[in-house]
């Protein structure tokens, strides 16, 4: 089974900085990816309106922000950009011959799978290499679950992700979802993972899921020194150097120039308050918004338990300010 890394620094790590890298700062990342030997280097943000400077981006040739300035002269290696569903129109790109070596990726959450879909298919039929990526993959139901793959294997993408959104999953669990998603993907489509790192597990998930015989090639995700919004994602340098098959040491120089003046400013990492969300499955941005409050942290896991299970996805500032209420109230 293939074993392949894809560096989403760029995209996910921009949660952290306001996707705010610089031009130069972004070509800098991009170039220790390439020589490190990464299979997958993920750009940015498609977004309706790119900023120069920034990892978001409004177009693949032209624009704001064009993504063929950084990736023209490195046609051997493979480049993604993702978008949300609902956020980007993607009859702006069908009409561009894109690279061969560039890969969309759809991220999408239940309510908008239809589009999603819609979307990957338009982008599949031209030819273009398509990544469908389920936000909170683990809170579908089995029967939800069989009818998004049986939908993505008549559209074929060239990936399906298990994306562990609130960074949540166990090892016995992230087994027995990939287990049961690779026994009903057609066997062409590749299966990515990509986690969040509250429970700090995501290096031990990322080792696990190597182990497995899976009838497919295996794509993880990954952050330079797990850079990424509340507690981060699964380290590049840990996984690569498992791995053994990068040459790390322009990862490690990278970081160590780049990342760690953003980290000073804006630090990222495993915290309680992001292991409680993560526990109980929470979108992460309610454990950061609970530490800038004034509750004690021991109301911390109450607070997070009692969010409905509608709002438990996406956040939503009125539900946690009502909770925080209930909890002072309860205190007296």
């Amino acid at each position: 089974m293939e074993v392949q890394l894809l560096d989403c620094t760029l995209r996910d790590g921009g949660y952290v900085n306001n996707w705010e890298f610089g031009g130069d700062g972004i070509e800098k990342i991009i170039g220790a990816l390439l020589i490190s030997g990464i299979d997958f280097i993920e750009c940015g943000f498609l977004k309706p309106q790119g900023l120069s400077g920034t990892s978001l981006f409004d177009g693949i040739f032209c624009g704001e922000n064009p993504v063929f300035n950084y990736i023209q002269n490195f046609s051997g290696a493979k480049f993604t950009l993702m978008l949300n569903a609902g956020e980007y129109n993607v009859d702006e790109i069908l009409d561009t011959n894109i690279p061969h070596n560039v890969y969309i990726r759809i991220a999408f959450r239940k309510n908008l799978m239809e589009r999603a879909l819609a979307d990957a298919e338009k982008l599949v039929t031209k030819g273009v290499n398509v990544f469908v990526n389920p936000m909170f993959t683990n809170i579908y139901s089995v029967g939800e679950l069989d009818y998004l793959i049986n939908r993505v294997n008549k559209i074929n993408p060239y990936a399906f992700c298990i994306t562990d959104t609130a960074g949540g999953l166990r090892k016995a669990e992230a087994v027995k979802l990939a287990k049961y998603v690779d026994s009903r993907l057609n066997p062409n489509i590749r299966l990515d993972f990509h986690s969040h790192n509250n429970l700090n597990l995501s290096l031990e998930n990322a080792k696990v899921l190597t182990g497995l015989k899976l009838m497919r090639g295996l794509i993880l995700d990954c952050c330079v020194a797990g850079m990424g919004r509340g507690a981060g994602n699964l380290d590049t340098v840990k996984i690569s150097e498992w791995l053994k098959k990068y040459n790390n040491k322009p990862l490690k120089d990278m970081a160590n120039r780049e990342l760690s003046l953003i980290y000073k400013q804006s630090p990222w990492g495993v915290s309680y308050a992001l292991y409680q969300s993560g526990r109980l499955f929470c979108h992460p941005d309610y454990a950061l918004r609970l530490e800038k409050s004034n509750v004690k942290q021991s109301e911390y896991k109450r607070i997070l338990a009692s969010i409905p299970e509608e709002f438990k996805y996406k956040y939503d500032e009125t539900c946690l300010i009502k909770n925080i209420q209930w909890s002072a109230a309860r205190q007296g």
